[in-house]
């Protein structure tokens, strides 16, 4: 038995390295990157937790190359710290640049492979693609400015009174349920405890190296009571837990459509137009993964930068004063924006901006496949290759943004005070890039845009205050999951006038 285990183990070797060997292998050469060992290759040198993106970085300044190589058990990794060459790898070559790679914990296990975010560019993502941009056209987001507004003055109301996070959760849930299924709030706020755990477990499954399963996929066939095999049990719950968000509000809203009662949504739009002469079951499962796809996408993400923005302002006292004096001239003390004002605000544009600038959400954004071989600036690209946007690090390039780690919003603004044209945007990578950018990505920047202008017009954001009636500082390190989650703070939220506490009911007298 041991000689016949040992013969196997030998033969998956030699396989696996003649496997290496014709991956690697081509008249032009790879990316630069770390010297690659025999058989494991780049194994011990790929970031396994934390601050992925700082490391990926690192390698880039240690190169001396904005595109790093990295090649592990027969598996090809290409980090890309350029704007410029994601755009010319992931934009102008998205034909063979769009499909996905895939994971063994939160694509097989947990279930979400099937959803849009995390599928391969076949023709089931190309029939969900179609119904998220048949219901958020990219670049059009005024029919949901009404429910922008009206859900973000919810939340003006609930800042002052509860837990920030749990504010913003509620915020986000109800935004994005009424998009997408067409509930009202206190429905939205009924499934927000599923929804919280099932978007959270995709940030923890999908985190690089937190599973041993995924560089080593016989490890799922491991039965639960297996010693080590305790990542089994989490995948069940947590797939548990992606099918009831997956399947209630979708049977709900089914419901609503059968009966004519249903509001305009992603859903039901999409449900009245099935095609009654095709297959209605396949069609529905295509409705019910984009919809759950629509919620997972939008929910933690917005939550993270409005937070990101929260916290900034804690510790940009001047930013915040500077965004208040523009919003007093503008709308005058006491009154709240609308998107009608959004042109002559610039500076809380350029303070959007830097927001997903300085803390970007998705610092390594989701990795994208190649499909085919391909030759970039004498660079061989095997076929198969991961290719990782490290969003971070196009970010905070010094040519595009000097002094990146300074939360500056005036970046953004010419001489007169107006956006700068020639300072790139951060949305150009901060949603993504090619046929896979977030379909998402106007209604998330007028949500964050509506939040951020109505926040500082209401409240001046401070600091808590300790025993002796000094304020505390806020945390500044950075947390280290997919999202780039800012560390757990407090504030207050201390009405600007005495007409804001009126009108948000804030007023005891």
């Amino acid at each position: 038995m041991i000689l016949a285990v040992a013969a196997l183990l030998v033969l998956s070797l030699v396989i696996l390295y003649e496997s290496c060997r014709k991956t690697f292998s081509h008249e032009y050469p790879l990316p630069p990157g770390p010297k690659k060992l025999p058989i494991v290759g780049n194994l011990f040198d790929v970031p396994k937790s934390g601050r992925v993106w700082l490391e990926y970085a690192e390698l880039s300044r240690r190169y001396k190359s904005d595109i790093i190589h990295l090649g592990a058990l027969g598996n090809s990794i290409v980090i890309l710290n350029s704007a410029r060459i994601a755009n010319e790898l992931l934009d102008k070559r998205s034909s063979i640049y769009s499909s996905r790679p895939s994971t063994v914990m939160l694509g097989e296990l947990t279930g979400w492979g099937s959803v849009f975010a995390f599928r391969p560019n076949d023709d089931l993502w190309k029939a969900q693609r179609k119904i998220m941009n048949q219901a958020m056209p990219i670049g059009e987001s005024q029919r949901f400015h009404p429910m922008l507004i009206r859900v973000t003055q919810d939340l003006l109301r609930d800042l002052p009174h509860f837990d920030i996070l749990e504010s913003l959760h509620t915020w986000a849930a109800v935004l994005i349920m009424d998009a997408t299924y067409g509930f009202n709030t206190e429905e939205a706020k009924a499934y927000l405890p599923t929804a919280k755990v099932a978007t959270e477990s995709v940030v923890i499954a999908g985190t690089p190296g937190a599973f041993y399963v995924d560089q080593f996929p016989i490890l799922k066939y491991l039965p639960e009571w297996f010693p080590g095999a305790g990542f089994k049990r989490k995948a069940r719950e947590w797939s548990d837990m992606r099918s009831k968000m997956t399947e209630e509000p979708f049977r709900l809203t089914k419901e609503r459509v059968a009966m004519g009662t249903a509001r305009p949504s992603l859903a039901s739009d999409a449900l009245e137009q099935m095609d009654h002469d095709q297959d209605l079951v396949k069609q529905e499962e295509v409705i019910k993964a984009t919809s759950v796809a629509a919620y997972g996408g939008g929910s933690d993400t917005t939550v993270t930068a409005l937070q990101s923005f929260i916290w900034a302002m804690l510790m940009n006292p001047d930013v915040q004063t500077n965004a208040q004096h523009e919003l007093d001239q503008v709308l005058g003390v006491g009154n709240l924006p609308s998107f009608n004002e959004e042109a002559s605000l610039p500076y809380i544009t350029a303070v959007v901006r830097e927001t997903l600038r300085y803390n970007p959400v998705a610092p390594i954004g989701v990795p994208h496949k190649l499909t085919e071989d391909d030759i970039y600036e004498g660079f061989f690209l095997p076929k198969g290759s991961v290719i990782v946007p490290n969003v971070w690090s196009m970010l905070y390039s010094v040519e595009d943004y000097p002094q990146p780690h300074l939360f500056n919003p005036s970046r953004f603004l010419d001489a007169n005070g107006n956006i700068n044209p020639k300072v790139k945007n951060p949305a150009a990578s901060a949603f993504g890039f090619g046929r896979r950018i977030c379909p998402g990505k106007s209604i998330a920047l007028a949500s964050l845009w509506i939040a951020v202008a109505s926040i500082l017009s209401c409240y001046s954001i401070e600091p808590e205050l300790n025993e002796n009636g000094k304020p505390n500082k806020p945390q500044t390190d950075s947390g280290l999951t997919l999202l780039n989650q800012v560390p757990p703070f407090k504030c207050r939220f201390v009405p600007r006038s005495k007409e804001i506490e009126v009108f948000l009911g804030l007023d005891s007298s």
